[in-house]
């Protein structure tokens, strides 16, 4: 298994060298559970900031746009 460090910083692994699809499909959904925890990290953080400035609608723009994000792979993983 080989692993990089992607732009956030995060360790994951490279799923294009695995040899095999469904090792390619396991490395890949490891890699969207260590994002998933990661964005509820940040998420929790993203949140102090925003209390401490409750009067600033740019946290609540961020979390529109991360929404919408969300929305789309929701919606592409629904189709087949």
């Amino acid at each position: 298994m080989i692993t990089f460090q992607n732009a956030s910083g995060l360790e994951l692994i490279d799923a294009n060298q695995e040899s095999t699809a469904l090792e390619a499909y396991q490395a890949r959904q490891a890699n969207i559970s260590i994002l998933l925890a990661a964005l509820n990290n940040r998420l929790a953080t993203h949140s102090e900031k925003a209390a401490n400035k409750p009067r600033n609608w740019g946290y609540a723009g961020d979390l529109g746009s991360v929404q919408e994000e969300l929305e789309r792979i929701v919606a592409m993983l629904s189709s087949d």
